[in-house]
Parts: structure tokens; C-alpha cells; sequence
């Protein structure tokens, strides 16, 4: 069996089942489990990444408006390393290679096509049933059902523990400039962990927001997780551009999470995203454990 994953989320889960020896390429932002870094890259991003938020998304919808792809795949790659699977994703056409452009790609096949395997999770249950429909593609239906069996308990265990807590509200930032909230599988994180989303909706696409629509006495605490961005490179930006939101707000609590590891992605990895939550929301049941590798208060 020979696997192509082109999103980070469909390479967690695949070494998750057991089958990272079945990988031959991934995309360029794969970097979880270690081992795929080394695989060839099939994929690369039409826009700047080192460049303030604001500058990025102009560039994001400068590309979308001509009609082209935020994402492109190297065809010639794709056909060299001959998958019988091909994993992509249609949730987000900005967030990663889109199901389009992959198929784009596999026109320029001679003979028989790969197996194309679509990720499209709108909300937890949702990246629940991709990774067992990515078992039960792949042949590892067994091993997919023990996984989600296990992270299952493993939230159960969660919410027992957090029984008798108060519930705290949260405003979750998915993006600095223009603001963006989290929706998604976030506000589900957040109820797994006595928390409780503030505008972000489950299973809805997160929306822009402006500043002053924000009231702070609607929450206690602000987590941002800008898509894409680590610790160190949200900090960076909140100091260098000085946000006004900081000011805003500077009576209520903020944290920093790594976005593009623990929240951005669907896979599971969400389970240790539910963690860092409770250890923020709730750190008289959870022990803190700050790092930039995990979450940080400012």
C-alpha cells in the first residue's frame, strides 16, 4: 500500500493507525510525526507566509478573487510516486490543498487513478468519523475504532473531572488581522473542557468580527490560536503591531496556544488541544504546564 497525505491532519491520523510506513509523500506543511519530514513534498503555498496577518490574508483573497489556488500540487511528483491513496481535504480552500486541486491534478494521469480519500470536518464527531472512514479505506477499521474508543474515554474521563466546575467563557481568535473567532470543532473543545465558546459556533465556519462588537463582560478569558501560527510567531506579531484589542482588554486574562499544532488541525491531535484548555480554564484541577511549545499566559 502506498499513502500520499497532502494535509498535516491526514498525516497524524494515518501514523495514528499504524500506517506512517506506508507514507511515500506528504505536503509541505506536514511535520507531525518527525519522520515525515524527511518524505518528498508535494506540495507548496502561493503566498508569503513571513509577513503580518493583515498582508497575508490581502494576499489570500487577491489569489481567490483571480480564481487560483492558495495551494499547489506538484503533478509530476504526485505521478512519480504512482499512491493507491491519495488523502486531501474539502473543508478549506485556504487551510490546505483543496479536494479541486488535487483532482486537477490527477487529470494529467495516464491510466488508472489512485484512490482519492476526502477529509471535510465541520465539528468534532465529524474529524471522529474522517479518521474511521480513513480506516476503513486504508483496511485498519479495527485500529481506527480503538482510537476513537480511546479518545472517547479519554473525554469522558475529562468531563467527570470537571463535574462540579463552574463553566468559564471564552473568546477563542482564529486570526489577528482582520479579527477572526474560532468556530468549528473549537467550541466543542471547549464544552469537553468546561468551557463555553463565545460567538464561534459548532460546525460553522469562523467568523470575521469587528472590535468593537465584542463586549468583555460577555467572557472571562481570551486563547488565541491564529491558524498556521506557533507561539513564538503570535507573540511576535501581537508586540511588533501592538493590537488594539490588547489594549481593549487588558483587564482580562489572555493565553496564547499553538495554533498550527494543537487547534488548526483536525486529527488527533485535538485530544492533548483539549488538555492545554483544561489546563488553562481550569487550573486548580488541571496542573499548568506553560510552555511555548504548549500554551503561554501574557
Amino acid at each position: 500500500m502506498r499513502i500520499v497525505s497532502l494535509i498535516p491532519s491526514a498525516t497524524e491520523i494515518i501514523s495514528s493507525l499504524g500506517l506512517i510506513d506506508k507514507l511515500i509523500g506528504v505536503s509541505h506543511e506536514c511535520d507531525n510525526p518527525k519522520e515525515v519530514i524527511k518524505l518528498p513534498k508535494l506540495t507548496r503555498s502561493n503566498i508569503k507566509i513571513k509577513q503580518s496577518s493583515l498582508n497575508i490574508d490581502k494576499d489570500i483573497k487577491k489569489i481567490l478573487n483571480y480564481g487560483l489556488s492558495v495551494y499547489e500540487v506538484n503533478s509530476d511528483l504526485l505521478k512519480k510516486l504512482n499512491p493507491d491513496f491519495i488523502l486531501t481535504q474539502s473543508q478549506c480552500s485556504v487551510c490546505a490543498v483543496s479536494y479541486n486541486d488535487v483532482s486537477k491534478s490527477l487529470r494529467k494521469w495516464l491510466g488508472e487513478k489512485p484512490k482519492l480519500i476526502d477529509l471535510k470536518p465541520n465539528n468534532f464527531n465529524d474529524v471522529l468519523m474522517d479518521i474511521q472512514k480513513t480506516g476503513e479505506s486504508l483496511d485498519v477499521a479495527d485500529q481506527a475504532i480503538r482510537l476513537i474508543n480511546k479518545i472517547k474515554k479519554e473525554i469522558l474521563w475529562i468531563k467527570e473531572k470537571l463535574r462540579n466546575e463552574k463553566v468559564k467563557k471564552i473568546l477563542c481568535i482564529e486570526w489577528l488581522d482582520p479579527l477572526m473567532v474560532a468556530g468549528n470543532w473549537i467550541p466543542d473543545l471547549l464544552s469537553f473542557s468546561k468551557g463555553q465558546s463565545i460567538i464561534g459556533e459548532s460546525g460553522k465556519h469562523s467568523p470575521f468580527i469587528k472590535l468593537e462588537n465584542i463586549n468583555e463582560k460577555d467572557f472571562d478569558y481570551i486563547i488565541i490560536m491564529p491558524c498556521g501560527y506557533d507561539i513564538y510567531k503570535t507573540k511576535s506579531e501581537l508586540e511588533k503591531f501592538n493590537y488594539l484589542f490588547m489594549k481593549v482588554f487588558k483587564h482580562k486574562k489572555k493565553f496564547i496556544v499553538d495554533g498550527n499544532k494543537y487547534f488548526n488541525r483536525p486529527s488527533t491531535s485535538l485530544l492533548e488541544s483539549i488538555k492545554i484548555l483544561c489546563e488553562i480554564i481550569h487550573p486548580n484541577i488541571f496542573l499548568p504546564q506553560p510552555s511555548y511549545e504548549r500554551w503561554i499566559e501574557i
